[in-house]
């Protein structure tokens, strides 16, 4: 067998790694497609249940605890103003 046959032996079994590599790597390429599609389902389901629940907290009305709440809140930080101001006059001796 001379040097060339040697080396064209050498190119074939070279040709079937790279073939083998090939089709390895295709195999793995198609797997992690497959669970990134799985991923990507499961969040958009994940995340289309949240909108929903999202939408559904936006569309109700709100309870008189609620408005209670925002009301009380409101009256609160008008009192924090009123004496706020109070507290700096003084404090700069505008108000005896």
């Amino acid at each position: 067998m001379s040097e060339f046959d040697t080396l064209r032996a050498d190119l074939a079994g070279l040709r079937a790694d790279v073939a083998t590599l090939r089709t390895d790597i295709d195999t793995r390429v198609a797997t992690l497609r497959t669970d990134i599609d799985s991923r990507v389902a499961g969040l958009r389901a994940d995340m289309d249940i949240r909108f929903a629940r999202l939408e559904a907290k936006i569309d109700e009305k709100p309870s008189a605890a609620t408005i209670y709440q925002a009301s009380l809140a409101t009256f609160a930080g008008m009192f924090a103003v009123m004496v706020g101001t109070v507290v700096f006059r003084k404090s700069i001796s505008m108000m005896p």
